[in-house]
């Protein structure tokens, strides 16, 4: 049972990032690859233990609700790197 229960987890954290993968991809012409080399240049490795420590204190929504925050901040740069190429 403990095995099945590790297993779901499992699927649905690959799910989310699965999702998270398209989004790059689509909007940004990215990849979960390259975002967690950057991810993790910045913060010394820690991307998937932060994706561990918040799937553990808040399941599939909060690890949800990062990765949207995580696009969310890609965004604001991706609106503002022009305007700082044309000042």
């Amino acid at each position: 049972m403990i095995n099945q229960v590790l297993d779901v987890n499992e699927a649905l954290v690959a799910k989310i990032l699965y999702d998270f993968d398209y989004q790059l991809q689509t909007r940004f012409k990215s990849s979960l690859f390259q975002f967690v080399l950057a991810t993790d240049e910045l913060s010394d490795g820690m991307f998937h233990e932060t994706v561990r420590r918040i799937w553990s204190d808040t399941g599939p929504q909060g690890l949800r609700s990062y990765l949207r925050r995580e696009l969310g901040l890609l965004e604001d740069y991706r609106a503002q790197k022009p305007a700082k190429l044309i000042s």
